[in-house]
């Protein structure tokens, strides 16, 4: 069981940075591009599959299985929107494989998005964790879900592809933001776990 008692948020964050570079991929391919080759679509769904699966269980094990070493504010912070994140990403993952209309997601990451941009500026505002990245971070998350609502329903070509690469710039960025915070994060927590163990 001591690895309840350990800091996952390195994987955490490589993870979901591998689920929005997916997310912003995918925007540019189906939705800038216009491609839509089901072999390819089937690929994307069962990544976001996966992710959502991995992120949902840690989100439940934040929010919920571990209080500690985590404050009940930091488990809130973390769990919930990677509950969110993973339901969404499980969903879409769902509706590609089955070929059913991405419309149905728009609805869920419409309210996703607003979740993540409600997380981001109460965190800024506490100062929690490194407020300036967790700013970035949710706003990057939330405005591109809320983004993906029109994006999968409008009808009009140029609108989509506008807001194809408004969603791509958002979710590429948390990306990049993910893997960036994830692997400074590295060093310091192996330190921290070295001490533990001395």
């Amino acid at each position: 069981m001591a690895w309840l008692f350990t800091d996952p948020l390195a994987a955490n964050l490589f993870v979901v940075g591998i689920m929005f570079a997916s997310f912003g991929s995918y925007a540019i391919y189906r939705f800038l591009f216009n491609r839509n080759k089901p072999e390819i679509n089937m690929g994307f769904a069962y990544l976001l599959i996966a992710t959502g699966v991995y992120s949902l269980f840690y989100g439940i094990l934040y929010s919920i299985v571990v209080p500690t070493p985590f404050t009940v504010a930091d488990g809130e912070l973390f769990g919930d929107p990677m509950i969110i994140l993973g339901v969404a990403s499980i969903l879409i993952g769902v509706l590609m494989n089955k070929k059913v209309s991405l419309a149905f997601a728009g609805i869920f990451t419409f309210f996703g998005g607003v979740l993540g941009v409600v997380y981001a500026i109460e965190g800024y505002k506490l100062g929690m964790s490194s407020p300036l990245y967790l700013l970035l971070l949710y706003l990057g998350a939330g405005i591109g879900g809320m983004l993906t609502a029109p994006l999968v329903v409008l009808p009009n070509k140029k609108a989509v592809q506008i807001l194809a690469v408004l969603v791509a710039i958002a979710f590429l960025g948390v990306a990049i933001l993910s893997f960036f915070i994830g692997t400074t994060a590295i060093g310091g927590h192996l330190v921290d776990f070295a001490k533990t163990r001395a």
